[in-house]
C-alpha cells in the first residue's frame, strides 16, 4: 500500500467512534446524517484509503461540506488529528470527482485573493461572488487598502517594548484595510515596532483545504523566507484562520532565525493581551454592549479564548459579554461560505439568533470571514456594528 494511505488509516483508527464530537460539528447539526459528522467522514475516508470505498461525487461530496471548523478535535478523548486528516485525504484526491463548477469558482476565488493587483483582481472576485444568490457578505466593502503603504518598519513611539513581525493574508488590503490600519497606529503608541515584509504571502490555508498540497507548500515556503533572519519577538495575525495555519507550518524551509516562524506566531489578541502591561493602556470610556464572537479557529487551533474579552475588560465603562453557545461556528470557514452557500447560511441562522438576543452595540470577531458572514446575516435586522477588536482599541487608546 502506498505509504502515505497507511499512514492517513493509521491516524483514522484512532478514531473509537464514539460520537462524543457529532453534537459538535456543524453540519451534523443541520442534517442529522452520519455521513456529515466526523466518525462518518474518518470512516468515509477509512474505506476510500483500503481500496473498500471508490472515489465517488457521492463519498466525496460529505468530505467536502466539512467546514474545518476543528470542533470534534477540542473534545475528541482520543486525539484524533481530524484537521490534519482531512487536509491529507484531499491532498491525495485533489480535485477529482468534484462538480466542474465547483471546481471553476474554487480556482478562481484562489487565484484571485492572491492576485499582484488584489485591491483590484480580488475585489473582482468578491463582487462576482456578492452577485450569487445569498452571497451578500462580499457587498459594500470598505475602501480597499494599499499594502505599499503598509511594507517595511514602523517604530515604537517612546520607549519601546517588543518587535514584531505583522502578517497581512490575501484579503487584508481587498477587505480588511481598517484593521491593518488600527494595528499600525496602536501597536507603535503601545511601544511595539511592527516590521511588515514585502515579500510576504497568502498563507496557503485555501488551497491547503482545497488539496492543493503543493502549491500551499510553496507559498509556505515564501512566507517562511520572508519573516526569516529578522530579530523578532513574534510574527502577529489578525485574521484567525491565518494565524491558525501559520501555527501549524511544518515545512523544511520554515525558519525565522534559529526558530521556525510556527513557533513565533501568535495571534493578536494574545499578544497584546500578554505583553503589553497595564500601565500602557489609556482606554477612553465607552458605555456600550460588546459581545464577542470567538471564532473556531481561534478557539481550537491559536487557544486564545478569553484573550478578547481580557483586552475588551480594560476599557472603562464598557458591558463585555461573550456570544453564548460554546463551540459556536458561525459557518464562515474561509471561501466556505461561497463554496458552499446554503450550509453556511443555515449554520449562520443560529449564530445571528443569539447575537440578536444578546442586543449587543458592538459585535467583535477575530477573522474577517466571520466579521463579513455575520454582518451579511445581520443586515436589515439589527444595527450593529461588527468590527475586529483592535479597532475597537485603536480607536479608543488616548494618545
Amino acid at each position: 500500500m502506498n505509504p502515505a494511505l497507511e499512514s492517513l488509516l493509521a491516524d483514522a483508527d484512532l478514531c473509537v467512534k464514539c460520537g462524543l464530537c457529532s453534537p459538535h460539528c456543524p453540519t451534523y447539526r443541520q442534517t442529522a446524517d452520519e455521513n456529515e459528522s466526523p466518525r462518518g467522514r474518518i470512516a468515509l475516508i477509512q474505506g476510500w484509503a483500503s481500496g473498500r470505498l471508490p472515489l465517488t461525487a457521492a463519498l466525496r461530496e460529505p468530505l467536502d461540506d466539512c467546514l474545518l471548523c476543528r470542533n470534534c478535535e477540542a473534545v475528541c478523548p482520543a486525539k484524533v488529528p481530524y484537521g490534519n486528516l482531512m487536509d491529507r485525504f484531499r491532498a491525495e484526491t485533489g480535485q477529482a470527482r468534484k462538480p466542474l463548477a465547483a471546481r471553476a469558482l474554487s480556482s478562481a476565488l484562489r487565484k484571485g485573493l492572491r492576485s499582484p493587483a488584489l485591491s483590484s483582481l480580488g475585489r473582482r472576485a468578491l463582487d462576482a461572488a456578492a452577485h450569487l444568490p445569498g452571497g451578500s457578505a462580499w457587498k459594500n466593502l470598505p475602501p480597499a487598502g494599499n499594502p505599499e503603504d503598509w511594507y517595511g518598519d514602523h517604530p515604537a513611539a517612546g520607549e519601546p517594548l517588543s518587535h514584531a513581525g505583522l502578517f497581512l493574508g490575501c484579503t487584508a488590503a481587498a477587505a480588511d484595510a481598517a484593521t491593518v490600519s488600527a494595528i499600525l497606529e496602536l501597536l507603535p503608541r503601545l511601544g511595539v515596532s511592527v516590521t511588515v515584509p514585502k515579500n510576504q504571502t497568502c498563507c496557503g490555508a485555501m488551497d491547503l483545504h482545497a488539496g492543493d498540497a503543493a502549491t500551499a507548500r510553496g507559498l509556505m515556503s515564501r512566507n517562511s523566507e520572508a519573516f526569516a533572519g529578522q530579530p523578532l519577538d513574534a510574527v502577529i495575525g489578525f485574521a484567525s484562520g491565518c494565524s491558525a495555519t501559520l501555527m501549524e507550518y511544518r515545512h523544511p524551509a520554515d525558519t525565522a532565525g534559529d526558530e521556525p516562524l510556527s513557533a513565533k506566531v501568535q495571534d493578536i489578541s494574545r499578544f497584546l493581551a500578554e505583553r503589553i502591561p497595564a500601565e500602557r493602556w489609556d482606554l477612553a470610556p465607552l458605555r456600550a454592549r460588546i459581545l464577542v464572537h470567538n471564532p473556531c479557529s481561534l478557539r481550537n487551533v491559536c487557544k486564545s479564548e478569553g484573550k478578547v474579552e481580557a483586552l475588551l475588560g480594560r476599557i472603562p465603562e464598557a458591558e463585555v459579554i461573550t456570544l453564548p453557545g460554546k463551540g459556536r461556528c458561525c459557518g464562515a470557514a474561509g471561501s466556505y461560505m461561497i463554496e458552499h452557500r446554503r450550509m453556511a447560511e443555515a449554520i449562520r441562522t443560529e449564530t445571528v439568533e443569539a447575537i440578536l438576543a444578546a442586543a449587543p452595540d458592538y459585535l467583535v470577531t477575530s477573522n474577517i470571514g466571520c466579521a463579513l458572514h455575520l454582518r451579511a446575516g445581520l443586515r436589515g435586522r439589527a444595527d450593529i456594528t461588527v468590527v475586529h477588536p483592535v479597532q475597537l482599541l485603536a480607536r479608543l487608546q488616548r494618545v
